[in-house]
């Protein structure tokens, strides 16, 4: 009989920032990370044929939802593209975050790497990990709700698109050690 892998449990989610600097956790999720892949396609019909001859793909679109249950600024900008968070410069501790118009405005400017890891998994074990080279915030759909009983949540959905990075380019995600090398 053949060995079956079967996979549940929760995961951590990880952003890298456009422009450098060092990948963040975004602390703890309520209600799971969702991940999404949508295709479509065109079928291709002749007049001699009563059925379609063939089906031609035109778009795929991947996206990454995360709760967080976190309810910081810092979770609140990422949820806002173009957002400033602005910190005192006499009290460290007094922060605002500032949201402006950002029309116009191209999303791979606020594109990053986003990385889901098994929370199951030793952190140095990316075998089932979900990397997204260029994911960026889209800031479409952010609900906070004020209730007595309920958490408030940040709920942060991302767009993959393909990467335009030399060590990743055109990858839109890359499921397992990113690492691994073919022969």
């Amino acid at each position: 009989m053949a060995n079956k892998e079967y996979d549940i449990g929760a995961g951590r989610v990880y952003f890298k920032a456009p422009g450098g600097g060092s990948e963040v956790e975004l602390g703890d999720t309520q209600g799971g990370i969702k991940v999404t892949a949508s295709l479509e396609t065109t079928e291709i019909e002749v007049d001699q044929q009563l059925d379609p001859v063939d089906e031609i793909i035109t778009k795929r679109t991947i996206t990454v939802e995360a709760p967080l249950a976190e309810f910081t600024l810092e979770n609140l900008a990422l949820a806002f593209p173009g957002s400033q968070l602005v910190t005192d410069s006499s009290v460290p501790t007094k922060k605002k975050l500032v949201l402006g118009s950002t029309s116009g405005s191209s999303m791979r400017s606020y594109a990053g790497a986003l990385r889901i890891h098994p929370l199951g998994l030793e952190d140095s074990d990316k075998s089932k990990d979900f990397l997204f080279p260029c994911a960026a915030p889209l800031g479409d759909s952010l609900e906070i709700t004020y209730d007595k009983t309920a958490l408030k949540l940040v709920n942060v959905k991302f767009k993959a698109y393909p990467s335009q990075e030399s060590a990743t380019l055109g990858q839109t995600v890359v499921i397992g050690d990113p690492t691994a090398q073919g022969a």
